[in-house]
């Protein structure tokens, strides 16, 4: 965590995360006679919250800039001071107050704690129906709908020491003061239903609304060693989008655009005898885009290249059982086409490096990314005497961008933006044969449990893991010359636990289980995950061979668990 320090001399950080959202639900079951029986499921969500972070220049450097404590940590109290006029000569010229007096922050001048809302309002119901036609044939169908309204806006938490903050973002009521009255905390609400419309707010504030209509079925069969299903769907989803700061009154809501996708799944197990058996299965998914796909440039603008993410996966895999080893092996392929990626610059159209004043805003709207995962995943559980149980798996995957693609920018009016000699300005994401980030693509287990007497059982497993990549942003990649995901160092981990069960009653109805289990019990120090992708190059500081300029997240160390259940 690189966003703390002091402030006051308690700990102070740019960044929260507070959220609270409450989830209701209402089950009905109904068994109609022997062969029918009806489920349904109505259920309410309402979230208040969001996470805060910085906003602000302090001489015309944002807070990353600034110098650190000797820690490395942000100095909160230096801040506080230049916000009020003090001052810090690490930071430059002294701030100067406006013709009132008053230090007034706002996106340009002075820093700030913001914090930035995602509130929403969900609802739906889930109806499923069944029915054996027969002994060996049955079939689900129902429905699956649901409203979605999402509440997305800035605040005010912090202004660390001015006297208030300037917003003229609104252009529907521009050049609002914001006084501490009207700050609010960066906390969650414990009242989900709390009023956000009385809320000051700063930067954007628009709604999302989405709602799907969905039908589902399942038709499966089976008998003596074969079972096979097949299953369906389809829905359609509209999208709305209000936006109260960029719009007039007139404009300020979208139409609702509509979108139809569905999928298509089948597979089948056999069982060649009581020991071997053999599965398979495959599937084809058109998904709706995102919400951000289909109202583009953070605006009421519809993409005009709209279309499906397009899944297609396919299994195949081999089971055996025996009283004192069972084992599992499959093979997997899953392509992942059509997604989107959005890419927002600074376009010099009259070719002037030098003059910064020409420059026009675009976006290209980039589609067709696909990404391809395949591999190959083995378990097994041995059982060499009553006492004693082995465990194990080993999974290896090949995880990557498939293809190049690009896009031309264009303005707010969707057209194309070309420079002086009518060349239009594009993007291309060199993505061919990028490791797709963020989960190890191999992994491997071997654990063991015994039961020293009976009831008392000590368990331990050793975890590696290798292949893993940081958590790209494909638009990053948009040079030829670009080194590939970044390869973080592989870990291993070691677990260990101990449970021992208490019978009561009469017949042993009754029991209570005790169990102390520690996790990374060597206190391995270890990476998990890198939300960059600075490759080392000559002459940088590394960390097991990785630019120590990456902004990575550690593992937990050791840690442990105490838990009691009760079973009647």
């Amino acid at each position: 965590n690189e966003q703390w320090g002091y402030l006051n001399g308690k700990e102070f950080t740019w960044r929260r995360n507070f959220y609270h959202k409450p989830v209701m639900s209402l089950n009905w079951d109904w068994k109609i006679n022997e062969k029918s029986s009806f489920s349904s499921v109505f259920y309410a969500s309402w979230g208040r919250g969001g996470g805060s972070g910085p906003i602000g220049r302090i001489n015309g450097d944002a807070e990353f800039r600034l110098p650190r404590t000797s820690d490395g940590l942000y100095d909160f109290d230096k801040i506080v001071a230049w916000n009020k006029g003090t001052n810090v000569s690490e930071y430059g010229d002294v701030r100067t107050p406006d013709a009132g007096g008053n230090f007034v922050n706002d996106r340009g001048n002075g820093l700030t704690r913001r914090a930035s809302m995602n509130s929403h309002d969900w609802y739906g119901a889930v109806l499923n129906f069944n029915h054996e036609l027969s002994e060996n044939l049955s079939f689900d169908i129902g429905v699956d709908l649901r409203t979605y309204k999402g509440i997305y806006y800035r605040v005010v938490n912090d202004i660390l020491g001015a006297d208030s903050y300037f917003d003229n973002r609104d252009d529907n009521n521009p050049d609002r003061t914001i006084v501490s009255s009207q700050f609010e905390e960066v906390s969650p609400s414990w009242n989900p239903w709390v009023n956000i419309k009385d809320q000051e707010k700063i930067e954007y504030y628009n709604d999302g609304l989405v709602k799907w209509a969905g039908l589902f079925g399942q038709l499966e069969y089976k008998k003596d060693a074969l079972s096979a299903f097949v299953q369906f769907s389809g829905s359609q989803q509209g999208f709305k989008r209000i936006d109260y700061f960029n719009e007039p009154l007139a404009t300020q809501e979208t139409d609702w655009e509509n979108i139809i996708g569905g999928n298509l799944k089948l597979g089948a197990n056999y069982n060649i005898n009581e020991y071997h058996n053999v599965f398979g299965n495959a599937g084809y998914y058109s998904k709706q885009p995102l919400f951000d796909a289909v109202w583009i440039n953070f605006g009421n603008n519809l993409n005009p290249n709209l279309t499906n993410e397009k899944i297609l996966g396919t299994e195949l895999g081999y089971g055996y059982r025996s009283s004192s080893f069972s084992a599992n092996f499959n093979l997997y392929r899953t392509s992942w086409k059509d997604r989107y990626e959005s890419i927002s610059s600074d376009l010099d159209v009259n070719r002037t490096p030098d003059d910064e004043d020409d420059d026009v805003r675009g976006s290209a709207n980039v589609t067709g990314l696909e990404q391809v995962h395949m591999g190959a995943e083995i378990d097994f559980v041995f059982r060499p005497t009553e006492r004693l149980a082995i465990n194990g798996m080993f999974s290896v995957g090949n995880w990557k961008y498939k293809g190049d693609v690009s896009a031309d920018f264009v303005d707010q009016d969707q057209q194309v933006i070309q420079d002086i000699n009518g060349q239009p300005f594009n993007e291309t994401l060199y993505l061919d044969g990028v490791k797709v980030g963020d989960a190890a693509q191999m992994t491997a287990l071997l654990g063991a449990t015994f039961e020293a007497v009976e009831r008392l059982k000590f368990d331990a497993s050793v975890y590696f893991a290798n292949n893993l990549y940081a958590d790209i942003d494909a638009t990053d990649f948009n040079s030829a010359s670009h080194q590939g995901s970044l390869k973080l160092p592989s870990y291993t981990l070691l677990d260990a636990g101990a449970s021992y069960k208490f019978f009561f009653g009469k017949e042993e109805n009754q029991s209570l289980n005790i169990r102390l289990n520690v996790n990374n019990l060597l206190d391995a120090l270890y990476i998990s995950e890198s939300a960059t992708n600075r490759h080392a190059n000559a002459g940088d500081e590394t960390w097991n061979g990785l630019n120590t300029r990456n902004r990575v997240y550690f593992g937990f160390g050791r840690t442990w668990n105490l838990s009691l259940r009760y079973n009647f």
